[in-house]
Protein backbone atom coordinates (compact mmCIF):
# COMPACT_ATOMS: atom_id res chain seq x y z
CA UNK A 1 0.00 0.00 0.00
CA UNK A 2 1.48 3.22 -0.85
CA UNK A 3 1.18 6.27 1.19
CA UNK A 4 0.68 8.92 -1.29
CA UNK A 5 1.16 9.55 -5.08
CA UNK A 6 4.47 10.99 -6.42
CA UNK A 7 6.38 11.06 -9.53
CA UNK A 8 9.41 9.26 -7.63
CA UNK A 9 9.70 6.10 -5.74
CA UNK A 10 7.14 5.80 -3.12
CA UNK A 11 7.82 5.46 0.38
CA UNK A 12 6.11 2.40 2.39
CA UNK A 13 3.28 2.66 4.67
CA UNK A 14 4.26 2.44 8.25
CA UNK A 15 1.64 -0.22 8.84
CA UNK A 16 3.82 -3.36 6.22
CA UNK A 17 6.68 -4.55 7.05
CA UNK A 18 9.86 -3.60 4.64
CA UNK A 19 11.55 -5.99 2.23
CA UNK A 20 14.92 -6.49 3.55
CA UNK A 21 16.91 -8.59 0.48
CA UNK A 22 20.15 -6.18 0.93
CA UNK A 23 20.37 -6.67 4.51
CA UNK A 24 19.74 -9.83 3.99
CA UNK A 25 23.00 -10.07 1.64
CA UNK A 26 25.36 -9.45 3.84
CA UNK A 27 24.04 -10.36 7.26
CA UNK A 28 26.79 -13.30 6.76
CA UNK A 29 29.77 -10.66 6.40
CA UNK A 30 32.67 -9.72 8.18
CA UNK A 31 34.25 -6.58 6.43
CA UNK A 32 37.96 -5.88 6.92
CA UNK A 33 38.10 -3.08 4.48
CA UNK A 34 39.00 0.31 5.52
CA UNK A 35 36.03 2.82 7.13
CA UNK A 36 35.73 5.35 4.42
CA UNK A 37 35.27 8.95 5.01
CA UNK A 38 32.33 11.13 4.71
CA UNK A 39 31.74 13.98 2.32
CA UNK A 40 29.23 17.00 2.27
CA UNK A 41 28.78 18.77 -0.67
CA UNK A 42 27.37 22.72 -0.76
CA UNK A 43 28.04 25.98 -2.33
CA UNK A 44 30.60 27.93 -1.49
CA UNK A 45 28.64 30.56 0.03
CA UNK A 46 26.32 28.41 2.20
CA UNK A 47 30.03 26.43 3.00
CA UNK A 48 31.73 29.77 4.44
CA UNK A 49 28.67 30.00 6.91
CA UNK A 50 29.07 25.94 7.57
CA UNK A 51 32.80 27.49 8.51
CA UNK A 52 32.16 30.54 11.00
CA UNK A 53 29.33 28.24 12.49
CA UNK A 54 31.88 25.35 13.30
CA UNK A 55 29.07 23.35 12.76
CA UNK A 56 27.49 21.29 9.65
CA UNK A 57 23.63 21.91 11.02
CA UNK A 58 20.93 19.04 10.10
CA UNK A 59 18.32 20.90 8.29
CA UNK A 60 14.45 19.44 7.59
CA UNK A 61 14.13 16.85 4.79
CA UNK A 62 11.33 16.73 3.09
CA UNK A 63 11.98 13.19 2.21
CA UNK A 64 11.43 11.70 5.80
CA UNK A 65 10.27 14.33 7.18
CA UNK A 66 13.34 15.02 10.42
CA UNK A 67 16.41 17.08 10.88
CA UNK A 68 19.33 15.36 9.30
CA UNK A 69 22.60 16.21 8.36
CA UNK A 70 23.25 14.06 5.08
CA UNK A 71 26.95 13.21 3.50
CA UNK A 72 27.93 10.45 0.92
CA UNK A 73 30.47 8.14 2.03
CA UNK A 74 33.56 8.93 0.23
CA UNK A 75 32.33 9.60 -3.20
CA UNK A 76 31.26 13.78 -3.93
CA UNK A 77 28.44 13.38 -6.06
CA UNK A 78 26.03 15.49 -4.93
CA UNK A 79 24.76 18.17 -7.24
CA UNK A 80 23.80 21.33 -6.47
CA UNK A 81 20.30 22.99 -7.75
CA UNK A 82 21.67 25.22 -9.87
CA UNK A 83 24.66 23.04 -10.96
CA UNK A 84 23.92 23.10 -14.34
CA UNK A 85 23.54 26.84 -15.11
CA UNK A 86 26.86 28.89 -16.06
CA UNK A 87 27.43 31.79 -13.60
CA UNK A 88 30.26 34.47 -12.82
CA UNK A 89 29.08 34.07 -8.87
CA UNK A 90 31.47 32.17 -7.13
CA UNK A 91 29.53 31.72 -4.04
CA UNK A 92 27.09 29.59 -6.06
CA UNK A 93 29.90 26.91 -6.94
CA UNK A 94 30.80 23.62 -5.05
CA UNK A 95 32.34 23.59 -1.10
CA UNK A 96 33.05 20.44 0.09
CA UNK A 97 34.17 19.14 3.61
CA UNK A 98 35.46 15.32 4.24
CA UNK A 99 34.54 14.17 7.47
CA UNK A 100 35.88 10.93 9.56
CA UNK A 101 32.86 9.16 10.61
CA UNK A 102 34.79 7.66 14.03
CA UNK A 103 32.83 10.21 16.32
CA UNK A 104 29.93 10.92 14.76
CA UNK A 105 27.69 7.83 16.83
CA UNK A 106 25.16 5.65 14.67
CA UNK A 107 23.80 6.99 11.66
CA UNK A 108 19.89 7.67 11.35
CA UNK A 109 19.82 5.85 7.58
CA UNK A 110 22.32 4.45 5.59
CA UNK A 111 21.14 3.98 2.05
CA UNK A 112 22.77 2.79 -1.35
CA UNK A 113 21.74 5.68 -3.10
CA UNK A 114 20.59 9.28 -3.36
CA UNK A 115 17.32 8.90 -1.61
CA UNK A 116 16.11 11.78 -2.53
CA UNK A 117 17.03 11.61 -6.21
CA UNK A 118 15.17 8.17 -5.90
CA UNK A 119 12.42 10.49 -4.74
CA UNK A 120 12.12 12.56 -7.42
CA UNK A 121 12.24 9.81 -9.47
CA UNK A 122 15.38 9.82 -11.71
CA UNK A 123 16.02 6.01 -11.26
CA UNK A 124 12.25 5.34 -12.46
CA UNK A 125 13.13 3.60 -15.78
CA UNK A 126 14.74 0.88 -12.98
CA UNK A 127 11.80 0.60 -10.74
CA UNK A 128 8.32 -0.94 -10.31
CA UNK A 129 5.63 -0.25 -8.44
CA UNK A 130 6.17 -2.81 -6.05
CA UNK A 131 9.26 -1.04 -4.92
CA UNK A 132 9.78 0.86 -1.94
CA UNK A 133 12.32 3.65 -0.57
CA UNK A 134 12.51 2.06 2.71
CA UNK A 135 13.26 -1.63 1.20
CA UNK A 136 16.37 -0.54 -0.22
CA UNK A 137 17.68 0.96 3.91
CA UNK A 138 20.58 -0.86 4.32
CA UNK A 139 21.57 -1.53 8.44
CA UNK A 140 21.75 1.85 9.64
CA UNK A 141 25.63 1.39 10.72
CA UNK A 142 28.96 2.15 9.52
CA UNK A 143 29.69 -1.46 9.83
CA UNK A 144 26.55 -1.63 7.26
CA UNK A 145 27.83 0.24 4.74
CA UNK A 146 31.25 -1.71 4.48
CA UNK A 147 29.66 -4.75 4.25
CA UNK A 148 27.23 -3.40 1.68
CA UNK A 149 30.44 -1.81 -0.45
CA UNK A 150 32.35 -5.59 -0.26
CA UNK A 151 28.93 -7.30 -1.60
CA UNK A 152 28.49 -5.26 -4.10
CA UNK A 153 31.73 -3.86 -5.12
CA UNK A 154 34.35 -6.03 -3.69
CA UNK A 155 36.96 -3.27 -3.08
CA UNK A 156 37.12 0.26 -1.98
CA UNK A 157 38.63 1.00 -4.64
CA UNK A 158 35.56 -0.36 -6.75
CA UNK A 159 32.82 1.63 -4.84
CA UNK A 160 34.32 4.98 -5.84
CA UNK A 161 34.68 4.15 -9.29
CA UNK A 162 31.22 2.87 -9.06
CA UNK A 163 31.84 -0.63 -10.37
CA UNK A 164 29.82 -3.15 -9.31
CA UNK A 165 31.42 -6.95 -9.12
CA UNK A 166 31.39 -8.89 -12.48
CA UNK A 167 28.31 -10.94 -12.22
CA UNK A 168 27.06 -9.74 -9.34
CA UNK A 169 23.32 -9.99 -10.79
CA UNK A 170 23.59 -13.44 -11.15
CA UNK A 171 23.90 -14.55 -7.41
CA UNK A 172 21.09 -13.15 -6.43
CA UNK A 173 17.75 -14.96 -6.00
CA UNK A 174 15.14 -13.67 -8.48
CA UNK A 175 12.61 -13.26 -5.90
CA UNK A 176 14.87 -11.02 -4.09
CA UNK A 177 13.49 -7.70 -6.00
CA UNK A 178 15.05 -5.57 -4.14
CA UNK A 179 18.46 -6.52 -5.04
CA UNK A 180 18.04 -7.15 -7.81
CA UNK A 181 16.79 -3.42 -8.19
CA UNK A 182 19.65 -2.24 -6.41
CA UNK A 183 22.16 -3.64 -9.31
CA UNK A 184 20.03 -2.00 -11.76
CA UNK A 185 19.87 1.49 -10.42
CA UNK A 186 23.37 1.04 -9.16
CA UNK A 187 24.09 0.12 -13.36
CA UNK A 188 23.50 3.91 -13.85
CA UNK A 189 27.00 4.92 -11.80
CA UNK A 190 29.05 2.52 -13.73
CA UNK A 191 32.60 4.31 -14.91
CA UNK A 192 31.53 2.87 -19.05
CA UNK A 193 28.60 4.77 -18.72
CA UNK A 194 28.23 7.08 -21.80
CA UNK A 195 26.82 9.71 -18.78
CA UNK A 196 27.10 8.00 -15.35
CA UNK A 197 24.81 9.25 -12.54
CA UNK A 198 27.14 8.96 -9.55
CA UNK A 199 24.50 9.02 -7.26
CA UNK A 200 23.05 6.03 -7.79
CA UNK A 201 25.84 4.02 -6.58
CA UNK A 202 26.97 5.74 -3.62
CA UNK A 203 26.11 5.60 -0.09
CA UNK A 204 24.15 8.36 1.66
CA UNK A 205 24.74 8.77 5.36
CA UNK A 206 22.03 10.44 7.23
CA UNK A 207 22.58 11.62 11.26
CA UNK A 208 19.83 12.89 12.90
CA UNK A 209 21.99 15.71 14.95
CA UNK A 210 24.82 18.66 14.37
CA UNK A 211 28.19 17.86 12.95
CA UNK A 212 30.35 19.59 15.37
CA UNK A 213 33.60 20.37 12.31
CA UNK A 214 36.24 20.48 15.08
CA UNK A 215 37.70 17.31 15.61
CA UNK A 216 35.36 15.45 12.53
CA UNK A 217 35.85 17.68 9.17
CA UNK A 218 39.97 16.89 8.13
CA UNK A 219 39.30 18.77 4.72
CA UNK A 220 37.50 21.30 2.93
CA UNK A 221 37.85 22.39 -0.57
CA UNK A 222 36.75 25.09 -2.42
CA UNK A 223 37.40 27.20 -4.93
CA UNK A 224 41.44 28.90 -5.14
CA UNK A 225 39.87 32.16 -6.12
CA UNK A 226 38.08 32.01 -2.81
CA UNK A 227 40.61 32.44 -0.71
CA UNK A 228 43.48 33.99 -2.86
CA UNK A 229 43.26 37.16 -5.30
CA UNK A 230 45.79 36.09 -7.90
CA UNK A 231 46.16 39.47 -9.30
CA UNK A 232 46.99 41.22 -5.93
CA UNK A 233 48.07 38.00 -3.87
CA UNK A 234 46.05 39.35 -1.45
CA UNK A 235 44.05 36.27 0.89
CA UNK A 236 40.99 35.38 2.68
CA UNK A 237 42.61 35.87 5.84
CA UNK A 238 39.24 35.45 7.89
CA UNK A 239 38.08 31.93 6.42
CA UNK A 240 41.69 30.42 6.17
CA UNK A 241 42.26 31.71 10.15
CA UNK A 242 38.76 30.05 11.06
CA UNK A 243 40.05 26.58 9.04
CA UNK A 244 43.21 26.67 11.24
CA UNK A 245 41.11 27.70 14.72
CA UNK A 246 39.31 24.58 13.67
CA UNK A 247 42.36 22.62 12.68
CA UNK A 248 40.93 21.70 9.28
CA UNK A 249 43.04 21.64 5.68
CA UNK A 250 42.28 22.86 2.73
CA UNK A 251 43.03 22.09 -0.77
CA UNK A 252 41.85 23.49 -4.00
CA UNK A 253 40.13 23.54 -7.43
CA UNK A 254 40.92 26.69 -10.21
CA UNK A 255 37.46 28.32 -10.62
CA UNK A 256 36.66 30.11 -13.91
CA UNK A 257 33.93 32.27 -14.53
CA UNK A 258 30.66 32.03 -16.83
CA UNK A 259 31.38 28.01 -16.17
CA UNK A 260 28.87 25.40 -14.45
CA UNK A 261 29.39 24.67 -10.93
CA UNK A 262 28.46 20.59 -11.72
CA UNK A 263 31.62 21.32 -14.21
CA UNK A 264 33.82 20.89 -11.05
CA UNK A 265 32.19 17.70 -9.90
CA UNK A 266 35.00 15.48 -11.60
CA UNK A 267 38.22 18.05 -9.87
CA UNK A 268 36.42 17.71 -6.64
CA UNK A 269 36.60 13.70 -7.17
CA UNK A 270 40.65 13.93 -8.03
CA UNK A 271 40.80 15.44 -5.15
CA UNK A 272 39.13 13.56 -2.61
CA UNK A 273 40.24 10.04 -4.17
CA UNK A 274 43.89 12.00 -3.16
CA UNK A 275 42.78 12.33 0.46
CA UNK A 276 41.35 8.94 0.97
CA UNK A 277 44.62 7.18 -0.69
CA UNK A 278 47.08 9.25 1.69
CA UNK A 279 44.71 7.83 4.57
CA UNK A 280 44.68 4.69 3.07
CA UNK A 281 40.97 3.87 2.66
CA UNK A 282 41.42 3.15 -1.01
Amino acid sequence: MRTRKHSGIARRSPLTAPQRHLREATSCLTTILPQLDLVHLTSTGVGREIVNAGKLEARECQVFGESLAYFFLARPVYRLPAGDDKSDHIGLFPFGFVCSPENLGHPYHVFPFDSGAAHKGFYNQKLSRSDFLEDFALEPTLDGARKHIEWAFGTNAAYYQGDLRQGLADTIEEWHTVAKGFVRIAGLAASGSNSPDHRAASIEIAYAEHVPLKGNVRLVIMPKQFIENPRTSSKNKELLDRLDELGIQWDVYDWRANETPNFYLDEIARIVQQHLRKQGQL
